[in-house]
């Protein structure tokens, strides 16, 4: 059931973030639709090859919405057609291998999108398949015409030194492109989320930069939150017991 959310999630990681998102790109375009959520981006760990499947769940439930004919006899008993996500914005999440944050990064035209992928394509060059390497240096080259969002680790915001060094590095990202950036708060339910957003909020207005939400999604629905926790769990070495 539609919630008429006016909200717009531009942080999903789907499983195409190896070891990261728990959720197929189909199933997170079904719940964004679901949820009635004005605009979608979908942004993987320095990739962009689960936005294909999302683009297409999205033509095929365009087509059912459009033409309700086209539903299965068992679609139609489920009730009316799913209207789809109100925006689809594919993009990527830059992890980078030189301690700059994490940038969720969205093409704004043809051109950006040509730049990003040759971006991703300078990383993956570096390195053996299935791994890539990014450097600031090659967001200052190719990141024009692209939407980008600083969205730092919130452990890192709260130390001195990590704070500072992200005030350099928005800084220097500021000063190549002025006008397309943001900074990206982002929940953790860690009990300093208040916290982590005032000191957030007071680099913004030191650079004069628009603030932006995302609640950076690993999963499409609360059934896939063991996979999650278990893709978690291996990617950091530990036990799921030992998780916390």
């Amino acid at each position: 059931m539609s919630t008429g959310i006016a909200y717009c999630e531009i942080g999903a990681r789907t499983n195409f973030s190896f070891l990261e998102g728990a959720s197929h790109p189909e199933e997170m375009v079904m719940a964004a639709s679901a949820l009635g959520l004005a605009g979608l981006g979908i942004a993987d760990r320095n990739s962009v090859a689960g936005v294909v499947r999302a683009w297409r769940q999205l033509k095929v439930l365009d087509e059912k919405y459009r033409n309700p004919d086209a539903r299965t006899e068992k679609e139609k008993a489920e009730g009316p057609p799913l209207k789809p996500v109100g925006q689809f914005q594919p993009g990527a999440r830059l992890v980078f291998s030189d301690g700059t944050p994490d940038i969720l990064a969205f093409p704004q035209d043809r051109r950006g999108w040509g730049n990003l992928c040759r971006l991703l394509s300078a990383g993956n060059l570096r390195t053996e398949k299935g791994s890539c390497i990014l450097y600031l240096s090659d967001l200052i080259e190719w990141g024009d015409s692209i939407m980008l969002a600083v969205a730092p680790h919130a452990p890192a915001v709260l130390e001195t030194s990590g704070f500072e060094e992200l005030d350099d590095h928005v800084r220097q990202i500021r000063e190549r492109f002025p006008k397309t950036l943001w900074i990206a708060l982002s929940p953790a339910y860690d009990g300093r989320d208040a916290l982590v957003f005032a000191h957030l909020a007071q680099l913004a207005d030191k650079h004069r930069l628009p603030l932006i939400a995302t609640n950076q999604p690993l999963y499409h629905g609360p059934t896939r939150r063991p996979l999650s926790d278990i893709v978690t769990a291996i990617r950091d070495g530990i036990p799921i017991a030992k998780a916390g």
